[in-house]
């Protein structure tokens, strides 16, 4: 099939065909799509893809593998391709034969041969891309020993070098090694066999027991058992000391030999593979590097280790030969360990960390009746990050986040976190939505010694005194929160403590925006006994019960404090304001607070009007110098995104990580991060109010700003004092 246009019709040309053309032929680019909706007005998609990965995807409040998966279902719209654009943020990590391998549509497998052979091309939708062949590496020849025990060169090269899957057949046989009077090892000639297993598919080396002196000698008896410590023969991805004349190219090791699928049509392991027949020699063995290390006059145990393209042992002898017939003594090489490409490398063996990159990680609700809570807070970190990664990134390293969905469902969260440290591979967690689900990931977090900083959260089990090493917060806990509007409704709003009640969810984040109450009623010299308390389960909006508690007349309700998510608290709104007008109604921050405010407007305005919510950031809108560079930032990396209190909190929250970053040093360890974090001390970040840290003090901010909104659903400010 030809290459798609750059626009056209999904009637036309499949949308996964579109896309799949892209991602297979390596290509970077941005492919929009338009999808008209029944009641009028259009859903629009866009899906980046990077050199062939598809990194970031967006449809119909969809992201990531989600967007991907309702989108592949697509057959009427419009597409628009174009070239070169990339994303600032990374929302898709599932590779995209896997998104594309639906029961409707399974893509043929991509198979990239090692060298060109006559096999079949699979039929695809567009041309795939083909990486250039890499050139086969040839080993050198075996070489026989000397009766002195000396390493020679062979005579004549064998007629053909063999190839390199043909080495790493050879390269399972195990020499065995004797010692000469003189105290040289030296290699002597064995038929090779199939070695044996220590169970878990690796290989071991036959044992090599010592002589009296100390020095390694070969055993005459057949390998059958694991050898002690201090008794292996280590193979070594060193490179070789090449004989002159013959070509050698050094290999990289592997645990094991992976199953073959594609190579030259002559490759001996084309089909299944049998070994050799043992006995036979008058065949030259080829052999391992050696290597000795001694630590306390100790000879430490090595190991065998069978290599993918097979260790090349007769060029590593050949110059260890030729080296002692130098100089007499001999001269071995140290392994270097190379990472294997499928693994990134790491900084200081320091999960998450690399030479160009830092990644951490975020557990929140992507799905669900709170999936925007967690949305917004992901764009806001995405904004901080992607502005940040944009001037060169912070130390030079680039910071990435990876979100997963835990369903505001702390059954969820465990797996979730162990999948971003186990599988993700993270440094440390940023942006945790909620407090159930903290009740969970903050245990796992300490368990491991791991920074959880500035989850989107108020409970005080985050807020220890003192506080425990690495949890840090940014924002106000629910207890200023509550203390704030509280005080406010009875001072300002003259309204007698004991007709305020408290609607809340039915868990720890109910539970610890109640006490907040309670605390700031005690405080007042008022019985906090007397507080009427509703509830609704998480993940619901059944309010009737708490609905029918509130308007009871022997209640005497004047203003409701809620601890809720919008959809409840919108729920709730709707059915008290039907029977009482003029009931007030407050809330916290994790609300969602513009969510909650498009859900009351299109109940009507009478819905709306009045509704307070207290915040941790200044108006989205405002024109505070925060607020006009998250705008900026917003408009430029986001640009499908409004304002929001949410993505403003975790647009802080980013620069506030970024910031102990920049104090830790390139050097970054947890530790180290922590310490740099606790010496931020009056940071200005344009919010009104300085941000601290200290040894005591792991909470930036205390600062609760209020909010009111109108008819129209737009925010006002509140001044709460």
């Amino acid at each position: 099939m030809k290459t798609p246009p750059p626009s056209g019709e999904l009637s036309d040309v499949p949308f996964v065909e579109v896309l799949d053309f892209y991602c297979q032929s390596g290509q970077t680019a941005v492919v929009s799509i338009s999808i008209p909706r029944a009641s009028g007005g259009e859903n629009t998609g866009a899906f980046f893809v990077d050199a062939g990965t598809l990194v970031d995807a967006r449809f119909d409040g969809r992201e990531g593998a989600e967007a991907v998966q309702h989108a592949l279902k697509l057959q009427l719209g419009k597409f628009h391709v174009e070239l070169g654009a990339r994303s600032p943020r990374r929302t898709v990590h599932e590779p995209w034969a896997q998104l594309a391998s639906t029961p409707e549509r399974v893509l043929p497998p991509v198979l990239f041969p090692v060298e060109s052979a006559a096999r079949p091309t699979p039929a695809t939708p567009f041309p795939r891309f083909t990486p250039p062949q890499p050139t086969p590496v040839v080993s050198p020849p075996a070489l026989p020993t000397t009766p002195s025990g000396v390493h020679g060169v062979p005579a004549k090269a064998p007629a053909h070098p063999p190839s390199t899957m043909e080495a790493g057949a050879a390269a399972a046989s195990t020499p065995t090694l004797s010692t000469a009077p003189s105290g040289v090892h030296r290699v002597a000639a064995r038929a090779p066999g199939p070695l044996p297993s220590n169970g878990n598919g690796a290989v071991s080396a036959p044992p090599v027991p010592a002589t009296p002196s100390g020095v390694h000698r070969a055993s005459g008896k057949a390998p059958g058992h694991r050898p002690a410590t201090g008794e292996t023969i280590a193979a070594t991805s060193s490179p070789a000391l090449p004989l002159p004349g013959i070509p050698f190219v050094p290999a990289t090791l592997s645990g094991s030999r992976p199953a073959h699928t594609s190579g030259p049509a002559t490759s001996p392991f084309s089909g299944p593979h049998t070994p050799p027949p043992r006995g036979n020699l008058g065949a030259p063995a080829p052999f391992a590097a050696v290597r000795r290390q001694s630590r306390g006059g100790k000879l430490l145990r090595a190991g065998l280790i069978l290599c993918v393209a097979g260790v090349v042992g007769g060029g590593l002898a050949a110059g260890v030969g030729s080296l002692l017939n130098r100089s007499g003594e001999p001269v071995l090489p140290q392994a270097s360990q190379k990472p294997s490409p499928a693994t990134p490398a790491v900084a200081s063996g320091i999960r998450g960390l690399t030479d160009s990159e830092l990644t951490v990680g975020m557990a929140a609700p992507l799905s669900g009746a709170s999936k925007e809570i967690g949305r917004q807070m992901r764009v806001g970190l995405d904004v901080a990050f992607a502005r940040a990664n944009g001037s060169g990134g912070v130390q030079g390293r680039k910071v990435n986040l990876i979100a997963l969905d835990d369903g505001y469902e702390p059954s969820r969260t465990r797996e979730v976190m162990r999948e971003l440290v186990e599988q993700k591979g993270v440094f440390s967690f940023v942006g945790n939505v909620g407090t159930p689900t903290a009740a969970v990931a903050v245990p796992y977090a300490l368990e491991r010694k791991m920074l959880f900083f500035g989850a989107f959260t108020g409970a005080s089990l985050l807020r220890k005194e003192p506080p425990d090493r690495y949890v840090f917060n940014y924002r106000a806990s629910y207890g200023e929160e509550t203390a704030a509007i509280v005080r406010y409704l009875v001072e300002i709003r003259h309204i007698k403590p004991e007709q305020i009640a408290v609607f809340a969810q039915d868990d720890s984040y109910g539970d610890a925006g109640y006490q907040g109450v309670a605390r700031v009623l005690r405080q007042l010299k008022k019985t906090p006994s007397g507080i009427l308390k509703v509830t609704y389960t998480r993940n619901t909006s059944d309010v009737a019960d708490a609905v029918a508690r509130v308007l009871d007349r022997k209640a005497n309700v004047a203003a409701v404090v809620m601890v809720a998510t919008y959809r409840p608290a919108a729920r709730f709104i709707e059915k008290v304001r039907e029977q009482r007008p003029n009931m007030v109604f407050t809330n916290v921050s994790f609300v969602g607070s513009q969510a909650l405010a498009e859900e009351l407007v299109q109940l009507g305005p009478q819905y709306a009007q009045g509704v307070i919510i207290t915040q941790v950031v200044p108006l989205p809108t405002g024109q505070s110098t925060v607020g006009l560079k998250y705008r900026e930032a917003l408009a430029k990396f986001a640009p499908e995104e409004k304002p929001d209190f949410i993505s403003l909190e975790g647009y802080v929250t980013g620069n506030l990580f970024l910031e102990g970053l920049k104090l830790a040093g390139r050097d970054l360890t947890t530790d180290g991060l922590v310490d740099a974090l606790e010496s931020i001390h009056g940071l200005d970040l344009g919010l009104g109010v300085p941000l601290s840290f200290g040894l005591s003090e792991h909470q930036a901010s205390h600062k609760v700003w209020g909010t009111v909104l109108d008819a129209t659903g737009s925010f006002q400010q509140l001044d709460l004092e």
